[in-house]
């Protein structure tokens, strides 16, 4: 058997990032926390990868991004000399150039493998990678066109694809929206990955004018946007970071800068909740410089409202306030017409504002502006709501408001045994940890003891949702 030869790559990495073995060890388990992984590596784990011994996935992405925060640059797994040099980078849609990939043909099968209850469990297992930042790039070889015209007998799918079609896929995008904002993800992201695998993604091959081509193109962009959102909110960052990317690929074929920005958008929260903010932060700029200054006043005040957040979170206090108010005054001129993909609620601005100004350390404003988005906030939307009131209640707690801070938690306990969702469990969590020290108090009491009773619910897992 080859000796192993000493890990060179890690120790110099190391030594860029100021940090001993141990330190390592720990950003490792922490940012595998961050993704529901219970690591325990310690010094003696990081001195065998410095002798050689290559750990399994996802621990090389993890050591990949836990530089990358360090370092402030792009450092993949392969970087870090835990994986051998690879024949693909990364994933196919992470890394592959646009135009190089059948992005239909991939999302395909993607999807039909996470419905296969064996499979699946690979795909949620997945890690979250930090990679180069996307880019508009419009592909300069055509998008895959429609298929040939059918003969006698054949599937249905050979019929001409029409604008009807393309407009009934929004209208599908409308309702599953509408069922994880009531429900959260868990419950229909598969129903949704069947409906996008055999009916969405056939349309694409049917005969059709270019410009219904292209409608269907966005449509089904749109759909996968959606599995991304309601994949990250069922807990696999990993998975969903793969749909976001291919429904970047899509937004490119259908030549959406619109799309292909809010997208981006949706990306960059993903990376700031996974603990990377100057990513997210880039990853807005990227989403700014692709809508560009001919965008509608909703969409850029959607951007600039995240925008306007990683640059709290990455301490550019007056270019954040700054934003803030742009987005604001933006939202205020909107005329967009009503839909998920068209306006921007202000119960979302809200929010945002609210996530913005607590960054800031501006508290009270922050309270104020979640009391806004609760006002707001549609009554069917009950996972939105529920997370404004724990959000509220961990506010107020923190600014010495416990009672007060027990009725919005209160309200967040009726809401969640109607909920499927991962953040949803975190704040559940959240709240045991956050009252345990107050559980004297006859409100947190009671509040604790309901607590304990729904968390033996059955809750989702890889291997079911």
């Amino acid at each position: 058997m080859p000796r192993q030869q000493p890990n060179a790559s890690l120790a110099s990495l190391l030594t860029e990032a100021g940090w001993s073995a141990a330190d390592l060890a720990r950003a490792v388990n922490a940012l595998g926390a961050a993704q529901g992984l219970a690591l325990r590596y310690g010094r003696s784990s990081v001195a065998h990868w410095l002798a050689g011994s290559r750990p399994r996935s996802p621990v090389p992405e993890l050591a990949a991004a836990a530089f990358s925060r360090r370092t402030g640059r792009l450092v993949t797994a392969w970087d870090t000399g835990l994986t051998p040099a690879p024949h693909h980078p990364g994933p196919p849609l992470l890394t592959v150039p646009p135009g190089k990939v059948n992005v239909m043909r991939y999302l395909t099968g993607l999807c039909r493998e996470d419905l296969d209850p064996v499979r699946r469990a690979r795909l949620t297992r997945a890690p979250y990678r930090l990679t180069a930042q996307p880019s508009w790039r419009p592909d300069t070889t055509p998008a895959p066109g429609p298929g040939p015209v059918p003969g006698p007998g054949q599937a249905r799918y050979g019929r001409a694809a029409t604008v009807a079609d393309a407009r009934a896929l929004r209208k599908t995008a409308q309702t599953f929206a509408a069922l994880a904002d009531c429900h959260g993800g868990a419950p229909v992201r598969l129903p949704l990955a069947v409906y996008l695998a055999d009916h969405a993604l056939r349309l694409l091959t049917a005969p059709a004018r270019e410009t219904v081509h292209r409608e269907l193109l966005t449509a089904t962009a749109q759909l996968t946007h959606l599995l991304a959102r309601m994949t990250a909110d069922t807990g696999h960052p990993g998975l969903a970071q793969q749909h976001y990317t291919a429904a970047l690929h899509l937004a490119r074929e259908a030549g959406d800068r619109r799309l292909y920005a809010i997208t981006l958008r949706a990306m960059s929260l993903q990376a700031l909740t996974m603990g990377h903010p100057h990513h997210a932060h880039r990853l807005t700029e990227t989403a700014l410089d692709t809508a560009g200054p001919a965008a509608d006043e909703a969409t850029r005040a959607f951007l600039l409202t995240q925008h306007a957040l990683t640059s709290a979170r990455t301490r550019q206090p007056r270019q954040a306030l700054h934003t803030l108010t742009t987005a604001e005054t933006l939202h205020d001129q909107a005329t967009s017409p009503p839909g998920i993909f068209t306006a921007y609620p202000r119960a979302g601005l809200d929010y945002q504002r609210a996530q913005t100004l607590a960054a800031l350390g501006h508290h009270t404003d922050a309270i104020q502006a979640l009391r806004d988005s609760l006002a707001h906030r549609p009554a069917g939307e009950r996972r939105a709501r529920a997370l404004t009131h724990a959000r509220l209640a961990e506010s107020l707690l923190h600014t010495g408001h416990l009672e007060e801070a027990c009725t919005h938690w209160h309200h967040f306990l009726t809401h969640y045994p109607h909920l499927h969702s991962h953040p949803t469990d975190q704040a559940l969590t959240h709240l045991q940890h956050t009252l345990t020290p107050h559980h004297h108090n006859p409100h947190a009491h009671t509040l604790l003891q309901h607590a304990h009773t729904l968390t033996t619910r059955p809750t989702g897992t890889p291997g079911t949702t």
